[in-house]
């Protein structure tokens, strides 16, 4: 079996198809079309004083591309937003920081899962684009990328399923203000949520799968640009019917979009972010300074990851053939492998293993064999796997796979390394992923010093987040990590999805290097960054955004005095011992 090439555009359009069917069905549904995408709490609070924060939150923006667009002198929104450069990421007006990164995998819905709870995805349950519940049975693909079934994706839009797995209150549950979001898929407790009308793209989207394919074209970039630049008027109106919110969020997912299926990605995707994204903040922008706010506002930009070219064939593909992909391996370990389907048969529940691709990264989950080893028996999930006679074989499979072709000759060279941990008993915090090198586990950290991997950004702290907590079994029991990153030639990347010309989802510096910029009119850059350096420590991160946001809004309305000019030295009370004596 093959995996269709199916661009994630293509995905959403199915996904407004199947809403403007379920109009029919859902009453909850209807209400929400018939409301133009916006769905709002039944008591809105009433608006509030200053001061507010505005985040623009950019999916797909690497920090190198948008700092290049910044720089350009083609993004003259964001450019003026931020100010004159005064160097080491202090600007007139807005303090970058250089050295914020994401978790893993650098995917989209983990990433802002953890942006918008500030929890590590072994904390908030929600570990990837698409994840395996094993005491559900239950495999979850909000963007799917191993299924081409679509219901969770409509399900995460219009009845907040993203919101509903994560297990940490968000930023929008902490704060305790009124709050809104456009577009992005964490909005659980924010008292609104404004989508660009389903119905209304469903036309849009029909030609875009009558014209097929998976190459960019311009009648696919008008798409992606219709979906941003059609948010915008959207949320300005919400605005206008229920006030200003102590916190927006403003998400742009037509940047991701498009650099996926750009031939010359990291080019192209700056080209977006100057012709397309810019225009759109300055919108927003004015109309904050239309309504006598804006001075009172700190404006964040934030990413969830960037991108890395990669080629677009099935041998690069690692997840697009199922016929010499990691199932091949399970098999040959002997396990049988889950159907890769949303929603397996009645008939096809006898699996004894899953997989769920996040780009670069893919999660292997395996169930005790020995409470199904019959085919047409149902395994007993909620089990844990045994170390020696479930673990290790399909470990060292991909290992010898990886190594010399046997028994996946199409994976050989492929996988960077291979992660794995003894099991813990059900009910009980996972333990951190160990790496596998053929013979034994290796704590990660011992593995790096004796292997120095300088290109895999703090990968000890990364994957404990990942994998070391009450809900770290979502990530696996084996996590496999494909050779990526600038430093590799193109011809050397792979990546677990149908075939594309970008992805990511690695602890590369370029899929992991995000912006995280705050900015303010008339504020000094460096008490913001004093705010910011107080609340993300010396290693920032997707988790400082929460902390950051309830920083500022705690901080007084007026911006602080400038410092007092150093008197001169006769009126200066003398600090000598013999001035103190006297």
């Amino acid at each position: 079996m093959r995996i269709k090439p199916i661009s994630i555009l293509l995905r959403c359009a199915l996904v407004s198809t199947c809403v403007a069917f379920s109009i029919l069905s859902s009453c909850t549904t209807a209400k929400f079309l018939l409301h133009g995408g916006e769905r709002a709490k039944k008591q809105i609070r009433p608006d509030q004083p200053g001061p507010y924060v505005l985040i623009f939150a950019f999916d797909g923006a690497g920090y190198d591309q948008l700092m290049e667009a910044i720089n350009s002198g083609k993004a003259p929104a964001m450019a003026g937003m931020l100010g004159k450069s005064e160097g080491g990421g202090l600007y007139e007006h807005a303090y970058s920081v250089p050295n914020a990164v994401t978790i893993l995998p650098s995917t989209t819905i983990a990433a802002w899962s953890a942006i918008f709870t500030g929890a590590p995805t072994a904390w908030n349950g929600v570990s990837g684009n698409e994840w395996f519940v094993r005491e559900e049975m239950k495999f979850y693909a909000p963007v799917p990328v191993s299924v081409e079934e679509m219901d969770d994706n409509r399900a995460m839009i219009i009845e907040d399923l993203v919101g509903k797995q994560l297990k940490t209150p968000t930023l929008f549950e902490k704060a305790g203000v009124k709050s809104s979001v456009s577009l992005n898929p964490i909005y659980r407790r924010a008292d609104y949520f404004t989508l660009v009308d389903p119905v209304s793209m469903v036309a849009l989207y029909t030609e875009f799968i009558a014209r097929g394919g998976g190459e960019n074209s311009p009648k696919k970039k008008d798409l992606y640009e219709d979906l941003d630049e059609k948010s915008v008027p959207k949320l300005l109106d919400a605005i206008e019917d229920h006030g200003i919110s102590k916190i927006q969020v403003v998400y742009f997912p037509g940047i991701d979009l498009y650099t996926h299926l750009a031939r010359d990605p990291l080019n192209m995707e700056v080209d977006y972010l100057e012709r397309v994204t810019d225009p759109l903040v300055a919108q927003v922008l004015a109309y904050y300074q239309k309504l006598g706010i804006l001075d009172q506002t700190y404006v964040m930009i934030v990413a969830d990851h960037g991108h890395t070219p990669v080629l677009r064939d099935p041998r690069h593909a690692l997840g697009s053939d199922t016929n010499d992909g990691p199932d091949v391996a399970l098999k040959a370990a002997g396990f049988r492998p889950r159907k890769l389907v949303l929603n397996p048969g009645p008939n096809e529940q006898d699996y004894q293993s899953a997989v769920a691709y996040q780009g670069a990264i893919g999660y292997v989950y395996l169930a005790d064999r020995s409470t199904c080893p019959n085919p047409g028996t149902t395994c007993d999930w909620k089990r844990p796997p045994r170390w020696r006679q479930d673990v290790l074989p399909v470990a060292q499979a991909f290992y010898d796979s990886n190594k010399t072709g046997n028994p996946v000759p199409q994976m050989k060279d492929t996988l960077d390394l291979i992660f794995a941990r003894v099991p813990t008993p059900a009910g009980q915090p996972t333990m951190e992923f160990q790496i596998f090198d053929g013979h034994r586990l290796v704590p990660i950290r011992e593995y790096l010093e004796a292997h120095p991997r300088p290109d895999l950004i703090q990968l000890d702290r990364r994957m404990q987040w990942l994998s070391a907590g009450p809900y770290g079994n979502r990530s696996g029991d084996i996590l496999l990590l494909t050779k990526s990153g600038l430093e590799l030639p193109i011809q050397k990347r792979y990546y677990f999805s149908g075939p594309y010309h970008s992805w990511h989802g690695s602890a590369s510096w370029q899929d992991s290097h995000i912006p995280l910029i705050v900015a303010r009119q008339n504020y000094p850059a460096a008490k913001l960054k004093e705010i910011v350096d107080e609340a993300a420590g010396p290693n920032p991160s997707h988790l400082s955004l929460v902390p950051i946001v309830l920083s500022l809004l705690a901080t007084d309305l007026q911006p602080p005095a400038p410092a007092a000019p150093p008197a001169s030295p006769e009126a200066a009370p003398s600090t000598t011992p013999a001035a103190k004596s006297q």
